[in-house]
């Protein structure tokens, strides 16, 4: 009898465990990707994928992945770039970006007030200027026209930041 009872024991434990897993791991899942320099949420038109220190991170926007780089001196490799109009994966060798567009998905929503209950200015953001990917020139060429901006081959601007 007693093995009976050890038996069922560890079976409601196996049960609780299991069951305490896939909760977690649902919790996980409805929780938004979030990048790996500033921990801000990753929206799907900008999210980029980098190499750094040999391991495969998410970051929020390619601007984000280049200032890791810079700042932390770290070896950063951007692999993959997502298409702002269409969500597409994109090759960092055949993408084109609008640098410095009115079009920021990392901005944030509510600006931070000083001691007098004003907008304090911001004066640096690891993710500004805006780098927006497109998988075509001409995408790139019309949504600077209608939001300004620089069209340049992302190969431009990440010899521009190893500078």
């Amino acid at each position: 009898m007693s093995n009976t009872r050890w038996f069922v024991a560890l079976a409601i434990v196996a049960v609780v465990a299991a069951l305490g897993y896939i909760g977690f791991r649902a919790y996980r899942g409805a929780q938004p990707e979030s990048c790996y320099a500033c921990q801000r949420p990753i929206h799907v038109h900008s999210r980029t994928v980098a190499v750094v220190n040999g391991r495969s991170m998410p970051f929020c926007c390619p601007a984000c992945a280049l200032s890791e780089r810079e700042q932390e001196g770290k070896p950063v490799r951007i692999v993959e770039l997502t298409a702002f109009l269409t969500g597409a994966k994109l090759s960092p060798n055949q993408a084109y970006v609008v640098k410095g567009s009115d079009v920021n998905m990392c901005a944030r929503a509510h600006e931070m007030i000083d001691v007098d209950k004003r907008p304090a200015g911001i004066l640096y953001d690891r993710c500004s200027p805006s780098l927006l990917a497109f998988g075509q020139r001409s995408e790139a060429i019309e949504f600077a026209r209608e939001h300004g901006g620089e069209v340049l081959p992302f190969k431009a601007v990440t010899a521009e930041f190893g500078r």
